[in-house]
């Protein structure tokens, strides 16, 4: 960095940007592909001119720009993508790892359903923007309202499912009834009701597929799914073996994309899955709107068909119950398989009847089959213990 400090070990990368925030705290943007810019928040313990190093929580960075600076600081481990701290908790300062070329599309999305008036996410509280050599305004951070005591539904779904395995279909109590399901529908409906409205932010919601948009959805989804068959081949020859007996099946599905039929398109949230669905006190909050971090910005276009989110949705709720089961296998009897399976049948059905609309099935299986393809590249690149999950489900889904 300049203004007479030293300067900081970026590995050799030249700062595009250095952001100064107060004595003891700064922002690098370095150069990334594609146009985009890593994102480096900094601190130093003292006012010294050598010691500046990335910021953790604690340095009181994030304290510093919600603007209470004497306030406590944490971590939220959970968010892998970006950084996230709680400051005094009352609010979390989300820190981008990497943002542009474009515009952010979590911030476009915040901003509409603050402007139309949806509730049912943690309040807005302002951003840090940067204007880019090229002229976009990026936001370099976002901070939201803290919601005391949220659970992600990896936890509270999960827990209720393992509930409703203890207690048996018939005498399950009320906290762990398969009420799941029209629960997350219903947040689902009022999300994309709120994301089709016309705002300042996004003045023309509604459009029409384009030929060529549905010919890339399908090509995509075809590319995934080879990627995840050659993946899972090399990595696990069994799971590989099975993954192309059902090859017919889920490419049957990914074709059907290209019949002739409109296609309606929106914003949606783009990454769509249980553990972006706090529960706490007040209910149910939905959280990242970012897309998928797996993807690029083209894949990540904000008008998408809502099918998209659905599936998403229905493909981790089927991943809870293989979570379930997994953890189960030896501790409860066979009997619980079905337990798990019913209860993966009703939710989803709960769940779509609660969306309401007309969800077009052809959209949702094809999605379906990719996003499981999506999750079974990612076991193979860096999980691989989480290829039971997307495997049971496709296996379920497509009967060899």
């Amino acid at each position: 960095m300049g203004d007479g400090y030293q300067r900081l070990d970026l590995g050799g990368r030249e700062p595009a940007a250095a952001l100064r925030l107060g004595d003891r705290h700064a922002v690098v943007l370095l150069d990334a592909p594609g146009g985009s810019f890593d994102v480096v928040p900094l601190a130093r313990d003292e006012l010294v001119v050598t010691d500046w190093r990335p910021a953790v929580a604690g340095d009181g960075l994030s304290a510093f720009v919600a603007g209470v600076p004497a306030a406590s600081e944490r971590a939220i481990d959970a968010d892998q993508t970006n950084h996230s701290v709680v400051v005094g908790e009352r609010a979390i300062v989300k820190w981008f790892r990497r943002i542009g070329p474009g515009p952010s599309r979590a911030a476009a999305l915040i901003a509409h359903l603050d402007a139309v008036g949806f509730a049912r996410m943690p309040p807005p509280l302002g951003s840090i923007t940067w204007r880019s050599p090229a002229g976009v305004e990026l936001v370099i951070a976002q901070g939201d309202g803290y919601l005391p005591g949220a659970r992600d539904g990896w936890d509270w779904a999960v827990a209720r499912l393992e509930r409703h395995v203890d207690h048996g279909d018939a005498a399950c109590p009320t906290d762990c009834e398969p009420w799941v399901g029209t629960g997350l529908g219903r947040l689902i409906a009022e999300l994309h009701a709120a994301l089709a409205v016309p705002s300042a932010v996004i003045a023309t919601p509604r459009m029409a597929a384009t030929a060529d948009a549905i010919a890339d959805w399908h090509a995509r989804a075809r590319r995934t799914l080879a990627e995840a068959i050659d993946l899972t081949v090399a990595d696990d020859p069994p799971a590989g073996a099975v993954l192309r007996a059902l090859e017919p099946g889920m490419s049957a599905a990914i074709d059907r994309l290209l019949g002739e039929r409109p296609i309606a398109t929106q914003p949606v949230h783009g990454d769509l899955h249980v553990g972006q669905v706090l529960d706490w006190a007040g209910g149910l909050a939905v959280i990242d709107f970012d897309g998928n971090p797996a993807l690029d910005a083209e894949a990540n276009a904000l008008r998408q068909p809502v099918e998209r989110d659905l599936a998403q949705m229905l493909s981790s709720l089927d991943h809870v119950g293989r979570v379930v089961a997994k953890a189960s296998s030896e501790a409860v009897p066979a009997s619980a398989t079905d337990a798990i399976d019913r209860w993966i049948a009703r939710t989803r059905r709960d769940l779509l009847a609660a969306a309401g609309g007309a969800p077009d099935p052809v959209l949702i299986a094809a999605f379906e089959v990719e996003q499981e393809c999506r999750e079974l590249v990612y076991a193979a690149r860096f999980l691989k213990r989480w290829r039971y999950a997307p495997m049971a489900t496709l296996q379920a889904r497509f009967v060899i």
